[in-house]
């Protein structure tokens, strides 16, 4: 028993890493394949398995999802062989007359086998996928129609192309679109329009909307009016310019007071064009504080401000970093402090304080006036008599 224990305790971790050979070492090609639909045929397609680690070993060929019913294989079990980098296997499609129209989705599975310890005794890891999509036409005319928006640096024209993907059975004789891009609070900022072009059957036409607008960094929505022959189509998207960023410009708070929790102050400005809502954590040495969720306008500059422990710190300086997640970004910045002695804060004169001061003041100036005039109207009237 002793010794199946130390079998296995061994027999496992080199498996593991035989086999994590194999999904390195591995790849195909082509590494995807779209297939036109043709009725009652049957079509050949060539892949290959790539061994770039030139192991030696057998795998197995299957097909699964929407169409895997109609995929078959010249071989169903190949074998790699260490001496080549490059080993050839056929998938074979065998077309039904008719198919519900649209794209459908399959994959071939390339499994590789190696073969474990004993008599009939396998282990398999199924490795790379190889995705095909099926494109079966709609009868007469149709088109699936997309926006497609290029990410360009801040200030630069922003290409847009309309693509008109034709599924149907016939060639579009006429497809253009009129776009409108709108702000976040629906503001519209730029119209354009996309030249009409011919599409033939089963083949993808782009055309590019003029003129190309000029867009700050941020987010916005395009409305898209499109038309293909006799047909229309009009549908909202949602795209962005460059990615939202909020820019912390300073940290207000440059000293630090050891073994006490400090309240820390930064500077920030959203640099986008819609409110962006933010969580983060301060961090020194591996110390982290979380600080409270804010939200900051479009082109808002605020003060945010979380706190941090310095327990058990030494006098000295350090680099602060501060961690900012929202929308899809994470940015840390990098701050120098200085912890010195414990800052205690010495209570300050506020400003009410000093208004009632120079009141009292006042009052009393204008006492002591009064006293006096009076005084000397009592005197004047003394010699008089």
């Amino acid at each position: 028993m002793d010794r199946r224990k130390m079998f296995w305790g061994l027999f496992i971790p080199a498996f593991i890493l035989l086999i994590s050979a194999l999904v390195t070492g591995l790849g195909v090609s082509p590494a995807s394949e779209i297939l036109s639909f043709q009725p009652n045929t049957t079509l050949e397609v060539e892949f290959s398995v790539i061994n770039s680690e030139h192991s030696s070993f057998e795998a197995t060929l299957s097909a699964a999802g929407e169409f895997s019913d109609i995929i078959f294989f010249e071989k169903p079990t190949i074998t790699i062989d260490s001496n080549t980098e490059r080993t050839l296997f056929k998938a074979i499609f065998k077309f039904p007359s008719e198919m519900q129209p649209g794209i459908h989705k399959s994959f071939i599975k390339i499994t590789p086998v190696v073969q474990g310890p004993g008599e009939d005794m396998f282990a398999a890891y199924v490795a790379p996928q190889i995705p095909i999509s099926l494109r079966i036409p709609y009868p007469g005319k149709y088109a699936d129609i997309r926006l497609v928006v290029l990410n360009v640096d801040e200030g630069t024209p922003v290409p847009m192309f309309v693509e008109f993907d034709n599924m149907g059975s016939e060639k579009i004789l006429r497809a253009g679109a009129n776009i409108e891009v709108y702000s976040p609070n629906n503001r519209l900022l730029a119209s354009l329009s996309a030249p009409e072009i011919s599409v033939e059957k089963d083949s993808l036409g782009k055309t590019r909307a003029e003129p190309s607008p000029i867009l700050r960094k941020g987010a916005y929505v395009a409305v898209v009016n499109a038309y293909y022959d006799e047909f229309a189509k009009n549908f909202t998207m949602n795209f962005s310019v460059g990615e939202p960023l909020i820019k912390v410009r300073e940290l207000l708070t440059k000293k630090l007071g050891t073994n006490q929790i400090n309240k820390l102050t930064f500077k920030a400005h959203n640099e986008w064009n819609a409110e962006l809502v933010s969580q983060g954590f301060i961090e020194i040495r591996g110390i982290k504080s979380e600080m409270p969720l804010f939200a900051i306008g479009p082109d808002e500059e605020k003060e945010i401000g979380g706190f941090l422990d310095t327990t058990g710190f030494e006098p000295g300086e350090y680099n602060l970093t501060l961690t900012l997640a929202y929308d899809v970004v994470i940015r840390t910045d990098t701050f120098h402090v200085v912890i010195a002695e414990e800052i205690i804060k010495k209570p300050g004169i506020s400003a009410l304080v000093i208004i009632l001061i120079v009141l009292i003041v006042a009052i009393l100036i204008l006492v002591i006036l009064i006293i006096k005039r009076t005084k000397r109207a009592r005197e004047g009237n003394e010699t008089f008599k």
